[in-house]
């Protein structure tokens, strides 16, 4: 999964900016986040379930309540992603400035030849012919005799 995509859907960076202040319990985020974007104290559920799988938030129980608050490892991820992606901009990885044109490291191996379209050999004739039907003769019961074997007396 993509670091960026459980932040990417509004209500989920809005639990997020909530519990950037401490731990709340369920109920105290679904009221204010369900209030804000009119959605159910369900897809709120739902929604912090996306963040605890993506490790952005952790729960604890306490008797009838759970309590979430923030998970900095998930946070350490993100920051080594955008770190990555900071130090590819810098050294301008994907992009020759010299030439103007696009840069791809990968781009010396030769590229592999499409499974279809043009660049593919044709197939015509590699394949095996059946040299005979094996079909049961549906009145004897029998199934013929291979052309190739000798026949049993």
């Amino acid at each position: 999964m993509n670091v960026f995509e459980p932040l990417a859907e509004p209500a989920r960076l809005r639990l997020v900016e909530i519990l950037a202040s401490g731990e709340h319990t369920a109920g105290q985020l679904a009221d204010v986040v369900g209030w804000e974007f009119r959605i159910s104290r369900t897809a709120v559920s739902k929604h912090l379930r996306h963040l605890r799988n993506a490790h952005y938030v952790d729960v604890r129980a306490e008797l009838q309540w759970r309590w979430y608050r923030l998970n900095p490892l998930g946070f350490d991820v993100l920051e080594r992603t955008v770190a990555d992606l900071r130090h590819k901009m810098d050294t301008a990885i994907g992009w020759n400035a010299d030439k103007g044109e696009k840069y791809d490291p990968l781009g010396q191996f030769a590229p592999t030849v499409p499974f279809k379209g043009p660049g593919r050999p044709a197939n015509r004739g590699r394949r095996e012919r059946i040299r005979f039907a094996p079909s049961r003769e549906p009145d004897l019961g029998l199934y013929p005799v291979h052309p190739l074997l000798p026949e049993e007396d």
